[in-house]
């Protein structure tokens, strides 16, 4: 009996603007803080809750992250 073969792997899509545009870094932060929730052993369900709550949030951790409202009203002018 022959050998199966393994599917090659997804090719990941590569974003070729390499600039962070501000909801990229508000993406990567909500991420970031889910890693370290983690880590630090949190169960997933938790992990979730507290990156949504934003009052568990530290205090400067909103100081990259850009105004929803602005972008919002930027995106309504285009």
């Amino acid at each position: 009996m022959a050998t199966p073969r393994k599917k090659p792997a997804k090719k990941v899509s590569v974003v070729k603007n390499e600039e962070l545009t501000p909801l990229d870094i508000h993406a990567i932060q909500l991420h970031e803080l889910y890693k370290s929730f983690r880590r630090a052993g949190f169960p997933v369900d938790i992990s979730m809750a507290l990156i949504t709550d934003k009052g568990a949030h530290p205090d400067w951790f909103y100081t990259m992250v850009p105004d929803l409202e602005a972008l919002e009203e930027e995106e309504d002018e285009d």
